[in-house]
């Protein structure tokens, strides 16, 4: 079969373009002729495409304006007429806003919007337009493609979804992970600094436990707009024990280093890093937050979930992760065996079935 994936830009190094490069590599490897459409970007591609994939830019920059944005969908009906796309698949459901009007009237070809983050997630940049983009993917698209069980209720209960609403989990880029022991007296958490991801509510949390266990450390990876904030917060709550190093180039050898895996976002889409860290077999602390955690984490069993916002309870789920080698070992060895499902091959196979079924 042949698909196309339309994509925003990707040069970018985030976790949408690492899951778009698993899935179209994979489906290339399964035989599948696949094309990946970029909307802008100059640069080399952040994650390497599978040699069987077609790959074209629409333009180098961010098609900032009216005219723009027009020659840009020009860009993708010619596109897609060219190389004779039966589906194309937005990935993000904003891009709604170039496949609508670029396949209208073309013959027989079918959209797929996947969307990459949660019903709910409120964006600091062009919030009121991804709305407007959503709707019109419920009302045009011939699926709407979500990560979590928990975000397809939202869908469900919020929007009138003409075509298919379906779900497919990310697959986890560190399935062959090896779990080598129960890691060292280090808290890791990791992503974007910005709000959303909520560390000055993880600093809350660690300002709880730190004096009662001066062996641990906190690691906190990633950059962003909030690092001052975040620097100005340790140094207010007087803390000692917190690292914030900035990006990391290896997370595998960080997550065999970590005893303990904490996400204290407000928001997710999905929260990839938790699965990450679980196939290593860390145990892990997180905030049940829309959307993603509970589809992921069952509290108590391989981790702990906790309301958004409780530091106390947060805290306490540290406590215990961090008084008990033992209790590490039994929530890691089950995080490491319940992250089977999301094994590239599984996730590949519902990608199969969908596609298969349009």
């Amino acid at each position: 079969m042949r698909i196309g994936f339309l994509i925003g830009n990707m040069s970018n190094a985030g976790g949408t373009e690492r899951v778009l490069q698993q899935i179209a590599n994979g489906l290339a490897e399964r035989g599948h002729q696949v094309v990946v459409i970029s909307v802008w970007g100059k640069d080399e591609l952040a994650f390497p495409l599978d040699g069987r994939i077609t790959f074209r830019r629409l333009g180098d920059d961010y098609p900032g304006t009216v005219v723009q944005h027009l020659r840009t969908v020009r860009g993708l009906r010619r596109a897609v007429r060219e190389e004779a796309l039966p589906v194309l698949v937005d990935v993000d459901l904003i891009l709604t806003l170039y496949s609508l009007p670029a396949t209208a009237g073309l013959p027989g070809i079918k959209r797929i919007a996947w969307e990459h983050f949660n019903f709910y997630y409120h964006f600091r940049k062009n919030n009121r337009l991804r709305r407007v983009a959503m709707r019109l993917a419920a009302r045009f698209s011939h699926v709407v493609l979500v990560l979590t069980q928990e975000d397809r209720a939202y869908y469900e209960e919020n929007l009138k979804i003409r075509g298919r609403l379906c779900q497919i989990y990310n697959p986890n880029p560190f399935e062959d992970a090896v779990r080598e022991d129960v890691g060292g007296r280090l808290v890791l958490a990791a992503g974007r600094l910005t709000r959303a991801k909520g560390f000055d509510l993880l600093l809350e949390s660690w300002a709880e436990v730190e004096a009662e266990f001066p062996d641990w450390t906190l690691r906190i990876v990633g950059e962003g707009e909030e690092r001052q904030a975040l620097e100005a917060r340790r140094e207010a709550l007087g803390l000692r024990r917190v690292e914030l190093p900035g990006q990391a180039a290896d997370m595998g050898a960080l997550y065999r280093q970590a005893g303990i895996f904490a996400l204290p976002s407000r928001d997710e889409g999905f929260g990839m890093v938790l699965i990450e860290a679980m196939a290593y077999g860390r145990p892990v602390v997180s905030f049940a937050c829309k959307a993603g955690p509970r589809d992921i984490v069952t509290d108590g069993e391989d981790g702990f979930l906790f309301p958004v916002g409780d530091c106390a309870g947060f805290a306490q789920g540290l406590r215990r992760l961090m008084g008990s080698e033992q209790l590490r070992q039994e929530l890691g060895e089950r995080a490491r065996l319940s992250v089977g499902r999301f094994s590239l091959r599984a996730v590949l196979d519902q990608w199969e079935a969908l596609l298969n079924a349009l």
